[in-house]
Parts: structure tokens; sequence; C-alpha cells
């Protein structure tokens, strides 16, 4: 027979097993429009092996899904992919600000920039520093905003954009839909 510790701890485990599963069954395969009233930001970065850059793609739509603006960029050296990531972010909140929106819901497919961005605990690297930097953007200029992952599946706008982005000779600025993007 087990004793009554050991079936708590199994009764516990089962339960956080579970939550787990549920939590990441809930984690968006497809895009999804933002909610009224509010703008949606994809956010994407590519690290082309024949290449020495670094992408950076940036999507804008509104609440219907419909395209607003879109920007592609590129920097030198090549990075890690989390710091590359960070600087995406970093990118699109300094850029997106200026447009003067209104609500934004921030989306990127880097989980481990997304899960640094939400603590508070402190990272002295040069990582955390772009996080922290990121943070203080953030919280200067967005008002009822949000950065939330998503998965690479659901951010594939942002994730041709980025593709685009190493092959160009400057940044961009995309006012009307690209002809290799699709929005669903």
């Amino acid at each position: 027979m087990m004793q009554p510790s050991l079936l708590d701890w199994r009764a516990v485990r089962t339960a956080s097993n579970t939550t787990s599963t549920t939590a990441q069954a809930e984690v968006q395969r497809c895009w999804r429009k933002p909610m009224v009233g509010r703008v949606k930001c994809n956010v994407d970065a590519s690290f082309p092996t024949n290449s020495d850059r670094v992408g950076i793609g940036i999507c804008i739509r509104d609440e219907h899904g419909d395209f607003i603006l879109a920007k592609t960029e590129w920097f030198t050296p090549k990075s890690e992919v989390h710091i590359g990531e960070a600087l995406g972010l970093l990118s699109a909140l300094k850029w997106v600000h200026k447009l003067n929106l209104g609500p934004i819901d921030f989306e990127l497919d880097s989980k481990r920039v997304v899960d640094r961005f939400h603590p508070s605990s402190r990272d002295f690297t040069e990582f955390g520093a772009i996080i922290d930097h990121c943070k203080l953007v953030f919280s200067t200029y967005y008002r009822n905003s949000s950065v939330e992952f998503l998965r690479r599946q659901a951010n594939e706008a942002a994730h041709t954009l980025v593709k685009a982005a190493t092959l160009s000779a400057s940044f961009q600025v995309l006012v009307d839909v690209p002809n290799y993007i699709e929005l669903n």
C-alpha cells in the first residue's frame, strides 16, 4: 500500500502534467485577427546559412486582418538566434510606436524572447540588456498592449517577409501587401 505522501505527490504531478499539456495545446497554431480596436504586429528574424546577415520581418495588420504596413531590415554580423530575435522585437517596438496605431499585440515565434520579456528577474548578459531595452521602450510607449508567443506556423506573414529581408540592399517599408506573402 502506498503512503499518503506518495499519493499526494502523484496527484500533484498528474495535475501539473495535465495543466502543462492543456496550456501547450492552447498556443496558437494559426494566425488570428486582433480584437476590435487593436492592431497586431508579427515579428520574425532569419539567419540564412549563405549570408552573414540577420533578417528582420515586421508585419502589421488591423482588427479585420487587413494589411497596414510591413518592414524588412537586416544587420550584420550574424548573431545567436535569441539575440537576433530580441533585436527584431526591439526594432519593431521602436518603429511601431512612431506610427501611433493605438493598442498593439506584438507576436513572435521566439519563446525564449517572450519568456524572458515577461519575468522581472534580471539577466546581466547581452541578451538581458537587449530585453531590458525592449521592456523600457514597451513601458515608455505602449499602454494596453502585449508581447506574446505564437508558433511559427501562425507567424507565416512575418516569416515569409523575413526571408526577403536579407536579399535587399536596404531596409524597406512596404505600404502594399507584397506579392510573395499571403494573408489569411
